[in-house]
């Protein structure tokens, strides 16, 4: 086995049986580690302590060999097929054919192997099916960001669209507020990430929510079968460096696909965010317009995270969405006006968060930034409970985008607002955010030149898988058995992170 590895100007490289004294090798997570050289006859065999390590190393070797026997010989009774068929597995997003797990000759629905086709795609990501109807689960993304990189936090759910909460450093410095789980079960469907659709057809026009839980298909034993299939179907794909979620709407003819991943190897942090809806329709063309994004976002103003459980409404009073530009709306700078510190002392906070989201061009020039919805009054009116954008009822995304925005001693959104996408029968479109943290304003527009590059999104997602897969190397296994296969690689990743 051979592996290169290139970073600027330095190449590192290793081959089984090749490397020298002194040769870096490139260990998994990107260490660089110096190859040395021990003789085994500096040991001496009557040596006591060596003894002791020999003896501890028979008892690990057994204890590791057992229990791979034991999962060998349950692992069968324990992931059997359901009789019924593995939905499509549809590939993440554009570009994912320079992943080194994705061959273009091979239909991306095709399941990895007989025996896990119903736990596996072929990315290796795990699925699952109807997910928010599933026991619930939280967990968080790996948050690997490669050596020069800047890692993000990620709390996600099998709820709503997933993630909880997000944030830097810890969860004192969140861009949603940091729940437990059991308040994260209940909130993150309204509070999190939402996306909404104004649909026009030949025919029609319609309003839809991707992934509202009030679609979801929740114990469907005594509904009747016409009753069934006006509900979407929706699949969760967990990967090592990555979460996607999928729906299926036929009534309204729209499949929408999201995947998160924090963006590596950059020397400013973000969650990214690709939101890719497809018109199923083989026929007719579809023109669409979309608010994507979060319902609630917060400010940077230090550790706020438990003062936003205590003094929320006070909290608020400091808060403000400035604009890197004047007299547009496409760089939000969500910050506080000073740290709310119990001291004599006054800190001005001049670190923010910043959303900035494009529609993806598969060509040319850098990609126009769309402009971002701040003032949630703008969406959801008077209900407080941001359960229905009551104005997109009585408005268009095109008149909210041109009205005054407010956001000043509230709680502000950070939805990217797309006008009039037309899509051709089988046709996608996809809008893709960046939710960070920058030192000062005016560093945000120097990242937006950066991230609406064509190609620069594409190529950073297979670049956070790689890295995921350069963590796992050294466990890599292979067995008749994929399940245990998949599974010695994700818990050395999450052990490994664990510390």
């Amino acid at each position: 086995m051979s592996y290169q590895y290139r970073q600027g100007s330095q190449e590192y490289s290793s081959r089984n049986g090749s490397a020298s004294e002194g040769t870096p090798i490139l260990m998994g997570g990107g260490r660089v580690r110096s190859y040395s050289s021990t003789r085994a006859s500096s040991y001496d065999p009557n040596d006591l302590a060596y003894r002791d390590k020999r003896k501890t190393r028979c008892v690990v070797a057994s204890t590791i060999t057992a229990s791979f026997l034991a999962l060998l010989l349950c692992g069968k009774a324990l992931i059997s097929p359901s009789p019924l068929d593995l939905p499509p597995a549809v590939p993440a997003t554009a570009g994912q054919e320079t992943n080194k797990h994705f061959n273009p000759n091979q239909n991306p629905s095709e399941p990895t192997s007989k025996l896990v086709k119903k736990l596996y795609d072929n990315l290796g990501r795990f699925i699952v099916e109807d997910f928010d109807t599933k026991p619930t689960f939280s967990d968080f993304l790996s948050g690997v960001a490669g050596i020069y990189g800047k890692p993000m936090w990620s709390f996600y759910v099998n709820r709503g669209q997933g993630i909880a909460s997000f944030g830097v450093e810890s969860k004192d410095f969140p861009f949603m507020e940091f729940n437990s789980a059991n308040k994260a079960y209940q909130n993150t469907a309204l509070l999190g990430f939402r996306t909404f659709i104004q649909g026009t057809r030949a025919t029609h026009s319609f309003l839809s929510e991707p992934f509202s839980n009030t679609r979801t298909r929740f114990s469907v034993g005594t509904l009747q079968e016409s009753i069934l299939s006006m509900l979407p179907k929706r699949f969760m794909y967990v990967g090592h460096n990555e979460m996607q979620i999928r729906e299926t709407d036929l009534m309204n003819k729209l499949e929408t696909n999201v995947t998160y991943f924090v963006l590596p190897e950059e020397d400013f942090g973000a969650l990214v965010r690709r939101t890719t809806i497809k018109n199923l329709d083989s026929q007719e063309p579809l023109t669409i317009s979309v608010l994507d994004g979060l319902a609630r976002m917060e400010p940077a103003g230090g550790k706020i995270n438990g003062a936003l459980k205590n003094i929320g409404r006070t909290l608020e009073g400091f808060m403000g969405v400035y604009q890197s530009r004047k007299d547009s709306l496409t760089m939000p700078f969500y910050r506080m006006s000073e740290e709310p510190a119990d001291n004599a002392s006054v800190k001005i906070q001049t670190r923010g968060h910043y959303c900035l989201a494009f529609v993806e061009k598969s060509s040319g020039d850098n990609s126009p930034l769309v402009p971002i919805v701040y003032d949630t009054s703008k969406v959801f009116g008077e209900d407080t409970m941001l359960l229905r954008p009551i104005m997109l009822g009585t408005k268009s995304i095109a008149d909210i985008i041109s009205e005054p925005q407010y956001g000043f001693a509230t709680t502000s959104s950070a939805f990217a607002a797309a006008d009039s996408i037309t899509l051709q029968p089988g046709g996608s479109a996809t809008i893709t955010s960046f939710y960070g943290r920058a030192d000062d304003i005016m560093d945000v527009p120097s990242i937006a030149q950066r991230i609406t590059a064509t190609g620069f999104v594409q190529y950073k997602q297979t670049r956070a898988r790689e890295i995921g897969d350069q963590i796992t190397m050294g466990v890599e296994t292979k067995t008749a058995n994929d399940a245990f296969n998949m599974h010695v690689a994700q818990m050395y990743m999450d052990n490994s992170l664990r510390g």
